[in-house]
């Protein structure tokens, strides 16, 4: 097939020999592309070699022209196309999404028997993701390996790179609750009142501490607890861990959210806390807003930042910091050692009867659940979650549970009674 562009034909190229120097000579093709650009390639030094050469570079640029290029797409190999689709990814979503699709990429191509498009085979893909939950994964990770892989190909047929996704017809697995590996469940009232007294009385316990090494460094370095070393000390305070608890409890944001949240972001007048686009999972800016009496938690928390600093807070510096006052870690190692001794001290079960367990994200939970409670309409707690849809935020972020159904029923019953 020979295409035309702009009612010229397109030839089938020319080859020359050529040498340069003391070189070996090489057969050289001079072309044009489907968009009119002349080029020259060198091929091969060996004849034969070069015509084939040339007959696959003319046949793919003849596709070109005709609009079927992504036909053609199909024999691109799979790597390839994952490292075009996340070098265009990493420009669109946050770190810690873009690690985990690659992650995910990174894990099931190497398990699949296919290294081009069009050898991606469904069954092959099925007999992976069987492999991944008789391993002991859930369904819903299991769903989610596969996601990454067809979202991938998507990009690819929206690119124009490939013609079509061959896992465009594989259905998920059923991953509602009785199919979930590890389920979370929220809080009671009576167990976020006792968790964070709890949190508080930590923070109180750990200053202690922290004041008596002050005191007990200035012994051993034989100068009296009350001189200046001591009073240096005791103003670099430790920052207290309970307005970060706090926060996640009753306002539910993620942790990166809160890890994130800096000075400038907030403002105390306007009792409001603006997440920005780039730090939140969505990557979509938000703004919550934040009671008088946490307003004013936030206000203490920023004079103690100062002492512990030894300088002013300016907009750049994080709200939430480490008890040593530096930037809270990515992970939530260290905050779940505060978490697991504040669940233990208020007698809270880190894993409950039925299976369910509580970390740092249940705290997300508990505060979705907790307007549910208080009766806040659910696009209302959708927009506070960032949510892009309500069906998430009901489905997976409230868990009402048996007593506070009792107490709707309850009413119910009194306002009947009430009528008759």
């Amino acid at each position: 097939m020979i295409a035309s562009r702009l009612g010229r034909a397109l030839g089938p190229g020319r080859l020359v020999r050529v040498t340069r120097g003391d070189g070996v000579p090489r057969w050289v093709l001079a072309w044009t592309d489907a968009r009119g650009a002349r080029h020259r390639q060198a091929l091969s030094t060996d004849r034969r070699v070069a015509e084939r050469m040339r007959g696959e570079i003319i046949r793919q640029r003849d596709l070109e022209a005709a609009g079927l290029g992504a036909v053609e797409g199909q024999s691109m190999e799979l790597a390839e196309l994952r490292d075009a689709y996340l070098a265009d990814l990493v420009t669109r979503v946050g770190d810690s999404q873009f690690r985990n699709v690659r992650l995910r990429l990174d894990h099931a191509l190497p398990a699949i028997p296919a290294t081009r498009v069009r050898d991606l085979r469904v069954v092959d893909v099925l007999k992976f993701r069987a492999v991944r939950v008789g391993a002991g994964v859930s369904n819903r990770t299991a769903n989610c390996d596969v996601a990454a892989l067809r979202a991938m190909l998507n990009w690819g047929v929206a690119s124009q790179l490939i013609a079509e996704n061959p896992l465009a017809s594989i259905k998920r697995l059923p991953d509602g609750e009785a199919h979930q590996v590890r389920r979370r469940r929220a809080m009671s009232e009576d167990e976020v009142d006792r968790f964070l007294a709890a949190v508080r009385a930590d923070d109180e316990r750990n200053d202690e501490l922290h004041a008596d090494r002050g005191g007990r460094r200035s012994s051993e370095k034989g100068t009296p607890p009350g001189n200046a070393l001591r009073s240096l000390f005791a103003t670099r305070a430790r920052i207290p861990q309970a307005p970060l608890f706090e926060f996640l409890v009753s306002f539910g944001a993620r942790y990166g959210e809160a890890r994130t949240l800096a000075w400038g972001d907030v403002d105390l007048v306007a009792r409001t806390a603006s997440l920005r686009a780039e730090n939140t999972k969505t990557r979509r800016a938000r703004c919550v807003p934040l009671s008088r009496a946490f307003v004013a938690r936030l206000v203490d928390l920023r004079e103690l930042q100062k002492r512990a600093l030894r300088r002013g807070v300016g907009g750049a510096d994080r709200v939430f910091l480490s008890p040593e006052g530096r930037p809270l870690r990515r992970d939530t190692v260290n905050t779940m050692r505060v978490f697991d001794r504040a669940l233990e001290a208020a007698g809270i079960a880190r894993v409950d009867p039925l299976g369910r367990t509580l970390d740092i994200h249940a705290l997300r939970h508990t505060a979705a659940t907790r307007f549910a409670r208080n009766g806040t309409p659910l696009p209302v707690t959708q927009r506070i979650l960032g949510h892009s849809d309500p069906k998430m935020t009901a489905r997976v972020y409230t868990h009402l549970d048996v007593e506070d159904l009792r107490e709707a029923v309850e009413q119910s019953v009194e306002r009947r009674v009430e009528r008759a």
